[in-house]
């Protein structure tokens, strides 16, 4: 038996002897770049340039509104010139909107503004005894408070926007939208298309620091229990935090791109954002470890959830038939290599003929952690978990493919410390082929018209889009490859569909079932697995399997219709065509400044 510090070599061995076995890496796909000529500069001429039509349409929707509120734009100009400084105050001063308030935070002390410019008020937060935001807030005078940093610019439909989206929902507390990078020359590059609220995101990386407006409430709120920051910036952080610890609260994602970073501002997070996330309201409530993401230079972090004392049992469900070397290296893994105190392990042997199978199958019978299950029906992989859930007595309980390899000790750990989360009702892992490309981070629904793995393909070590491969977050859907949820949870919603999707989509099927019953979906990077999909019975590519994938398609459209086109964590900004996070032409959302638009 081989000891747990040999894990650091032995997926590589396991991996490569797989792959010999099935034929030199069959199926296993190599990362394809964007297809076609269009990019970001067309998609910004096109949906995101605001010319004296869109002006027009924006001020008569502001028109409308009974009570415009007044804005307060706090501008950071800790360590910035005066030059960054006029260029944030001339981007107000080109907004729709036409009630504002703009307030220079610390800048330098030789500041002076130009005459012909943009009038702003400068506070210079200097007191160590009270919260930053406290003291603002005296100084402002609006009713929301839109945050931004020297040298950034706001969109010219950015006020307009916000205002429209707190009108929308008045009971929204806050609201972000998304961002990009613009140069000296003003040529705007890098878009950051964001997703739904995500609290366990937005610990991980500050997604919504920039681009976004707060309520004054919200804000006051925060800051009677986050303490004391050093600068506006951390006070906005901290703010986004203490919304992150409060359950029910309405925040809202705009999808349109109304705020401009500096092209050459630092793409790093500060090491200080892992402390305030450490100090937060959401970390003291559940009491979480914050440690570096393994990718440490972009400053994302990676948010330990504990797990219960004595840690609850685990139930793997291993359907099977034949192909013994798959079997073999996924089970030894999960015996041997899985740094786990009381698992057990559900293999549901699904007609295995194979003399070779039968004999591994039988020299499992002296560990009472292994429980082997038959059944020769017909190939469902519906029914063979669902089986495995009925005789499983674990309080916790995972669907693992026989073509899983353990790569890592503590992946079970990290993904049983979601699970149990009483809020979380699915968590699914990263996971690699065998030439250490991404096959899962996370399914997307509506790509391919119904569902797909976004990264697909993605060489190991890359972050992808704006860092989706490499922190935890909400998603829609998770594959059934890897996936743990609550026994509870499992049987309240009927396990999978073993009528209507016996073969595809029932992972994804569950997993909207999941978030219909109010239940979030967890992806996290850091339970991190091999696995060479779909390695032991085939892929669904021609004759019989490709009319039966095509009858479960029919099925998901049927059942859950709209839903396939909305999944709420994936930009309607990006393409429904690919799985790399291209920018979709035209984009599935009605542009607030187009003519005959409703408000967003």
């Amino acid at each position: 038996m081989m000891e747990v510090n040999d894990m650091l070599t032995l997926p590589q061995r396991l991996v490569a002897a797989l792959r010999r076995r099935l034929g030199g890496g069959a199926n296993i796909p190599v990362h394809a770049p964007a297809i076609g000529k269009l990019t970001y500069v067309d998609w910004v001429s096109r949906y995101a340039t605001i010319g004296q039509p869109e002006r027009r349409r924006l001020i008569e929707l502001q028109q409308k509104l009974a009570e415009p509120p007044l804005i307060t734009v706090l501008i950071d100009a800790n360590g910035t010139s005066p030059e960054h400084i006029e260029l944030s105050l001339r981007s107000i001063g080109e907004q729709t909107y036409d009630r504002w308030e703009p307030i220079l935070v610390d800048p330098p002390a030789d500041f002076r503004a130009r005459k012909d410019g943009i009038p702003a008020k400068i506070l210079a937060v200097r007191r160590t005894d009270r919260a930053v935001f406290e003291e603002l807030l005296e100084a402002a005078s609006g009713t929301l408070i839109v945050p931004m940093v020297a040298g950034d610019q706001l969109s010219p439909a950015a006020l307009t926007t916000f205002v429209l989206g707190f009108a929308e929902r008045p009971d929204t507390k806050a609201l972000y939208a998304d961002e990009d990078r613009i140069d000296s020359a003003g040529r705007r590059s890098d878009p950051w298309f964001k997703g739904a609220w995500s609290p366990d995101l937005v610990l991980a990386q500050a997604y919504t620091l920039r681009s976004c407006a707060l309520s004054r409430e919200t804000i006051l709120a925060a800051a009677s229990q986050s303490g004391d920051k050093s600068s506006l910036t951390d006070a906005v952080y901290a703010t986004w935090l203490w919304l992150a610890a409060q359950d029910e609260l309405s925040i809202q994602h705009l999808p349109f791109v109304l705020y401009h970073r500096r092209a050459d501002a630092p793409r790093a997070e500060p090491n200080a954002f892992a402390e305030a996330v450490q100090a937060s309201p959401f970390a003291r409530k559940h009491g979480l470890e914050i440690r570096s993401n393994d990718n440490g230079e972009a400053g994302w972090r990676h948010v330990v959830w504990p797990t219960p004392s004595p840690a609850p049992r685990v139930s793997l469900c291993v359907p099977t038939r034949d192909r013994h070397q798959l079997l073999s290296n996924c089970v030894e893994g999960l015996r041997q290599h899985t740094d786990w105190p009381d698992l057990e392990i559900l293999i549901v042997d699904n007609g295995s003929v194979e003399a070779e199978t039968h004999a591994y199958l039988d020299s499992l019978a002296g560990d009472p952690r292994v429980r082997v299950l038959r059944d020769d029906g017909p190939f469902n992989f519906s029914r063979l978990n669902n089986l495995g859930a009925a005789a499983s007595t674990g309080a916790l309980f995972g669907l693992i493919n026989n073509d899983l390899a353990v790569k890592e000790p503590d992946w079970l750990r990290e993904m049983a410390s979601h699970a149990v989360r009483r809020d979380v009702g699915a968590v699914g892992a990263l996971l690699h082929y065998g030439n250490d490309t991404v096959q899962h981070a996370g399914v997307v629904l509506g790509i391919g018209g119904v569902a797909s793995h976004i990264h697909k393909g993605l060489p190991a070590g890359q972050a992808g889009y704006h860092g989706r491969v490499t922190v935890a977050q909400d998603v829609t859907c998770v594959t059934a490859a890897c996936l743990i949820t609550r026994r509870e949870v499992y049987e309240r919603l009927g396990g999978l569909d073993e009528q209507r999707f016996p073969v595809a989509y029932n992972d994804v099927d569950f997993c909207v079932r999941v978030r219909s019953a109010g239940l979030r979906v967890i992806y996290t990077p850091h339970a991190h697995l091999y696995h060479l999909e779909s390695a032991s019975r085939g892929r669904d590519d021609g004759g019989t399997r490709r009319a039966r994938l095509e009858l479960d398609k029919a099925a998901m459209r049927e059942r859950w219709g709209a839903k396939i086109a909305e999944d709420p964590f994936y930009s309607p900004n990006l393409s429904d065509k690919a799985t790399d996070c291209r920018p979709a032409f035209p984009p599935r959302v009605a542009l607030p400044w187009a003519e005959g638009s409703h408000c967003p």
